[in-house]
């Protein structure tokens, strides 16, 4: 981890787990002697860049825009400032890796200003397309699990990825595990943000567990890291997941 610690904190980008990129680095949030850019401009490019997002369709997009629009003038410019310190992006790095644990953890920096949420899920997936009558009749019923980590500036969300697994018990055994899911968003300007096709996989006995995983890439101006994300589960749901270094 202190490895990609270092790649990163010391390159003009970081990624946050995954959130608070720097935007110093953005046409017209240069820094001081180079034009003293606006509080007022660097809020607005910034709307302009969600707004951009919205219109495409993205309704998380949307979401983060209503909520930093409602912050006020002196929190927006707080908000933008807590994107740019590359000493929080340490922290937050570093608590991504904190162990799993069921339902929502949380930790809190910067004072309370922002938050790293770890939330796990999991259980029965009474809509399954790959279940049936009969195969409930049999005994056999379909599961998933959810590992998916979400940062919050100021209450408003800035990042998610998260990865899920989708399959069949029986008993206490798997049986089957069916195709899995990674989902994401970042709204950092001048950021790429990729995974890798999902693998998923049933773990030797007596674990037993269906398991799902994939690989995030962020690229920001020059600077870029890697992290394997891993979720798994069995008869009771959610198990165990992780978000690490590649």
């Amino acid at each position: 981890m202190r490895s990609a610690i270092r790649k990163i904190v010391t390159t003009t980008a970081a990624g946050a787990a995954l959130a608070g990129i720097s935007l110093a680095m953005l046409p017209g949030s240069a820094q001081a002697d180079d034009g003293l850019v606006s509080q007022a401009s660097r809020v607005a490019k910034y709307q302009a860049y969600l707004a951009m997002k919205s219109a495409q369709g993205d309704e998380q997009a949307k979401e983060t825009a209503q909520g930093f629009t409602a912050l006020s003038d002196a929190q927006k410019t707080r908000f933008l400032d807590l994107l740019e310190n590359k000493t929080l992006i340490k922290q937050i790095f570093e608590a991504s890796e904190s162990p799993a644990a069921a339902g929502i953890t949380r930790t809190e920096l910067a004072g309370g200003d922002v938050v790293v949420e770890r939330e796990s899920a999991g259980g029965d997936d009474a809509a399954s397309p790959n279940s049936s009558a009969a195969l409930r009749a049999s005994g056999y019923r379909d599961m998933w699990a959810s590992y998916s980590y979400t940062d919050k500036f100021l209450g408003v969300k800035v990042s998610r990825v998260s990865v899920r697994t989708n399959y069949q018990v029986k008993g206490k055994d798997t049986t089957k595990v069916y195709p899995g899911s990674a989902y994401h968003y970042l709204y950092v300007p001048g950021c790429d943000f990729s995974h890798s096709p999902v693998k998923e996989w049933i773990s030797s006995p007596p674990a037993d567990n269906a398991q799902s995983e994939t690989t995030w890439t962020a690229s920001c101006w020059g600077s870029s890291w890697d992290k394997r994300e891993r979720v798994w589960g069995d008869y009771r749901g959610f198990v165990g997941g992780y978000l690490k270094d590649e």
